[in-house]
């Protein structure tokens, strides 16, 4: 098998991206792909700590799956609320 490519680009490496998928992941890194999906990565992250640190969901003392789902919703739902609750108020101090 020749590994040498026979175009005009010279020099090429062909790369088993299966066997370290870790370092040749899909997207490529400094892609705008990657780099949108790495800010929806990082965005959930605070999303989670602030979950963990505010709403106390890495504290759970309820018995099942169900009730942990409905304790995490609630949470979730408390946050979004907070949250709209803070962007209305400063909506209302930037039109007074």
């Amino acid at each position: 098998m020749n590994w040498c490519s026979s175009s005009n680009y010279g020099y090429t490496l062909k790369v088993n991206y299966k066997a370290n998928p870790r370092k040749y992941g899909y997207p490529l890194r400094s892609s705008t792909e990657w780099k949108i999906q790495y800010n929806k990565r990082t965005s959930v992250e605070r999303l989670n700590s602030r979950l963990n640190e505010s709403l106390n969901v890495d504290n759970i003392r309820s018995k099942g799956i169900k009730k942990a789902k409905i304790h995490v919703l609630l949470n979730c739902i408390s946050l979004i609320a907070g949250t709209i609750a803070l962007n209305s108020s400063k909506k209302l101090k930037n039109v007074a």
